[in-house]
């Protein structure tokens, strides 16, 4: 019996082995054919990787990370990375060394070029370099190293080795902290590097001894030796700059807009109440622009308030437990972007045609809208004769809808333009109809506009395109879900389109139309009897105003936040006062006549200036009489000094204005009548100087403003800043664009105070401006240096506008004796002339000057600022 027991025993025992043996089997051969990155054949490879933290000179940390992996001949997939970055081989095996299982897009990571794949004696080498920035407070994902900020004083870096390499011999692994240092650090470090790095050699790390490593919410298991982590108390003002998200900074953000817009708002009501008090005819201009002034105050805090309550809206809703998903933010985004168009509309008042126009818009927009909100939530629709999925449907009426809404903002925009600048007669009247307003026509606004959306579209379609290519690089095209993910993607960009758009106008271009507005009131009420728009009690708020809002250099947002920025309003005007105010007794016609005692302005006037014109031009023929006489070019009987200095003693004589009979005025010995007829400029008042002075500041403002678009958005890091923004071309254009305006601005300024400045040439008058533009330039400065914020450009800035106004200045002095060109074979003839020549040795001397400071500041000092904006990469996509 004992031996029938166990001849039955051995064949079960034998069964349960070989059932356990397969069970376990089993899933190890599983395992061992989903290892598609064949795992075993790495432990030949050597790897080494670092993350640097930077946080001076910009707004956010910047995270620079380099992998450097060298791989054994003997890996199968060592050969596909030889292959095109995008072939599907390409892909699997540089996702093996970066992250295997990458199922969704990595917005954090940005890359300048592809990893570099070199091949010597049978080993690959790959070097991935790649940066992100901490701008926002959840986790970052750079290479394999992952960076939360767990508070306003500690953030956590640590590395997220791959699978793959778990078994490679690891070299070295470097983590830089920054200036501030680690506070802790595990494992221990073996060796340090420079003043604040950490080095760990783990070598080849012991697997059988683990560690948990977290990973956003879940934890990873790593090799004790691998699970590399540092805790960094960043600066408090990195730390800052990355909470912009939340709700208690974009609360402060939205008040200091709204204090910007009220300030300026408050200033324009302050000119409506002082141009009411002028005993003035209400002519129809007047009446027009001052209204205008008086109704666009409220409007722009209003566009203003909406261009930012999107975002605070979305975050109230997230804090109270309500997410903003995507029906959501469709509602809120396109419902700001509505109420902006109906702003504007309401404030322009169009014509018939383009009334009815953008009623049609509003009214397909509004149609598309609601139908994109039914296609989201229907199964299916029918759509003309086929049947298409509720994606696509839904994906077409999204696109349209946001196309509406651009193109309604587009028109809206321009057509508020035109209405400041027709009431204000800066539109030439129609030539059809003489003494009618010339009209916005639709057939001319139409395809300027649609031109304008489509150049939009194609920026935003781009920058979409290379931002998914950068996020997605690593994921598997063939999966059923990217290509799903991709046009999600893009419709999620056309939403997000609509609120950039409306931000890019507002915020960007936004000012123009205020300045307009102040431009429109001044050309309306200007009094040609005054010597300067300060000294009228009425011009003064708006000139001022225009000089802090169209010249004066954006103070833009510290910590990425616009709290401080409604400060430098004031010290613009103020810088632009004091410069004119504490030197206008060393102007030219703040001098006195010998005689009366009366100051040089009250020679003012069109027949004044024609006398000091023809006086000028004898006083400067005399003198280039005496110049010859003592170079001895005159020949046999040359002219008595004596004589010549007689005639130039009655040119000082001033009769204009006297009354009969009286013993002629007599100008400050001095004070030469060059020096007074330069002094009242080319114009008979000031508003015509300024205009000539905004024309004149055009030729050398256009090639500087090249130059600080391309050292802002071209030059260094910037190119990638611009590739990377959603709107980076835009950008680039009304930068442009914006410059161009700035620097005709300067130049109006500078003619607009002509009279009153100091200094006898147009080199030395451009000085006041200049220095009232760089005061707060320089206050601005100081408190990027508080902040450790990047002033890339600041000097460039500077010396540019510098050369804008000495230029200006000169050609003003030009064309004070324009007259006389015909009588010149060439301009520089005349200008030799008017500058009595030493002048003007002098001032190509100091251009001269310029030109090399400039180039200087170029070549050593200018770097852009390639900081993005906190709204730059697309947010995490939601259902």
């Amino acid at each position: 019996m004992r031996n029938r027991a166990y001849t039955w025993a051995l064949p079960v025992l034998a069964a349960v082995v070989w059932v356990v043996t397969a069970a376990g089997a089993a899933p190890a051969a599983e395992a061992s054919a989903d290892d598609l990155c064949r795992s075993a054949e790495l432990a030949g490879a050597e790897v080494s990787t670092s993350v640097r933290l930077e946080h001076d000179d910009q707004t956010y940390t910047k995270v620079v990370t380099e992998l450097t992996v060298t791989l054994p001949g003997s890996w199968p997939l060592a050969p596909d990375l030889l292959l095109s970055e995008n072939s599907r081989p390409y892909i699997e095996a540089m996702a093996c060394l970066i992250e295997p299982e990458r199922d969704d897009p990595n917005w954090d990571e940005q890359r300048t070029r592809p990893p570099m794949v070199t091949s010597t004696g049978g080993r690959v080498t790959v070097v991935h370099k790649a940066h992100g920035w901490v701008n926002y407070h959840q986790t970052i994902k750079v290479g394999l190293w992952r960076i939360r900020p767990t508070g306003l004083e500690e953030w956590k870096v640590w590395l997220d080795a791959p699978e793959p390499l778990l078994g490679a011999w690891w070299d070295e692994i470097t983590v830089d902290p920054g200036r501030t240092g680690a506070e802790r650090a595990k494992p221990d470090p073996r060796a340090g590097e420079g003043a604040t790095a950490l080095v760990w050699r783990p070598g080849k790390a012991d697997q059988d001894v683990l560690a948990w490593v977290e990973e956003d919410e879940a934890v990873k298991q790593l090799p004790v030796d691998l699970a590399v982590s540092v805790t960094v108390k960043p600066p408090w003002q990195r730390s800052w700059a990355a909470r912009s998200n939340h709700l208690h900074a974009m609360a402060l953000n939205m008040l200091g807009v709204v204090l910007w817009a009220g300030t300026f708002a408050a200033l324009l009501q302050a000119a409506v109440r002082r141009y009411r008090r002028r005993p003035c005819p209400p002519i129809d201009p007047r009446v027009r622009t001052l209204d205008n002034l008086r109704r666009w105050a409220p409007t722009m805090v209003a566009l203003y308030v909406l261009a930012a309550a999107e975002g605070m809206t979305e975050r109230i809703l997230e804090e109270l437990g309500q997410p903003a998903f995507f029906e959501v933010q469709l509602v809120i985004r396109y419902g700001c972007a509505l109420l902006s168009v109906l702003v504007l509309l309401s404030f322009a008042r169009p014509r018939h045609p383009l009334r009815t126009a953008i009623a049609g818009l509003l009214a397909v927009a509004v149609v598309l809208w609601t139908a994109a909100l039914w296609a989201r939530t229907s199964d299916s629709v029918i759509l003309l004769e086929g049947e298409y999925t509720r994606e696509e449907v839904w994906l077409a009426l999204v696109g349209a809808g946001s196309s509406c809404l651009v193109v309604l903002l587009l028109l809206s925009f321009t057509a508020a333009a035109w209405r400041l600048a027709v009431d204000g007669r800066l539109v030439p009247p129609s030539r059809r109809l003489p003494g009618r307003d010339r009209r916005l026509r639709l057939r001319v606004a139409g395809p300027a506009v649609l031109a304008a959306a489509v150049a939009l579209a194609v920026c935003l379609a781009l920058a979409e395109e290379r931002s998914w290519q950068q996020a997605s690089w690593l994921m598997d095209r063939n999966d059923h879900e990217y290509g799903a993910n991709h046009r999600f993607d893009f419709v999620w960009t056309a939403t997000w389109g609509v609120s950039w758009v409306q931000e890019w106008l507002i915020v960007e271009h936004g000012w123009q139309l205020t300045s307009l507005a102040l431009i429109a009131v001044l050309r309306s009420w200007h009094d040609a009897s005054v010597l300067s728009p300060l000294h009228d009690v009425a011009d003064r708020v708006p000139l001022l105003a225009f000089f802090s809002l169209a010249v004066g250099l954006d103070a833009q947002n510290r910590l990425d936040n616009a709290l401080l920025e409604f400060l430098w309003i004031p010290l613009y005007m103020l810088a632009l006062y004091g410069t004119t105010a504490l030197l206008a007794h060393r102007s030219v016609l703040a001098q006195r006549f010998e005689i009366s005692r009366r100051p040089l302005a009250t020679v003012g006037g069109p027949a004044a200036r024609r006398t000091l014109l023809d006086k000028a031009r004898s006083y400067r023929e005399i003198h280039a009489e005496l110049r010859r006489l003592d170079q001895g070019l005159f020949g046999d009987v040359p002219p008595e000094r004596e004589k010549l200095e007689r005639r130039l003693g009655r040119l000082h004589n001033w009769r204009v204005n006297d009354a009969p009979g009286a013993a002629p005025d007599r100008l400050p010995d001095r004070v030469s009548v060059v020096d007074v007829a330069l002094a009242l400029g080319p114009r008979d008042d000031w508003w015509g100087n300024g205009v000539r002075g905004a024309r004149f500041a055009l030729v050398p403002g256009i090639p500087a403003a090249v130059l600080d678009t391309w050292s802002q958005w071209v030059r260094g890091e910037g190119w990638q800043n611009t590739l990377a923004d959603m709107l980076g071309f835009a950008g680039l254009a009304s930068t442009l664009v914006s410059w161009t305006v700035t620097f005709a601005g300067a130049g109006f300024v500078l003619g607009s105070l002509w009279r009153v400045l100091p200094g006898r040439r147009g080199a030395v008058k451009a000085l006041p401006v200049a220095v009232a533009f760089a005061v707060p330039v320089g206050l601005d400065v100081l408190v990027t240096r508080l902040m450790r914020e990047s002033a890339a450009n600041v000097a460039l800035y500077v010396l540019t506008m510098l050369f804008v106004l000495t230029v200006t200045g000169i050609a003003l002095d030009l064309d004070t004796f324009a007259g006389e060109r015909r009588y010149w074979q060439s301009r520089l003839g005349l200008l030799l002339s008017v500058y009595q020549m030493r002048y003007y040795s002098l001032q190509v001397a100091y251009l001269i000057g310029q030109i090399i400071a400039i180039i200087t500041i170029w070549q050593f000092f200018a770097e852009p600022n390639a900081t993005p904006s906190s709204g730059e990469a697309p947010p995490a996509s939601s259902n």
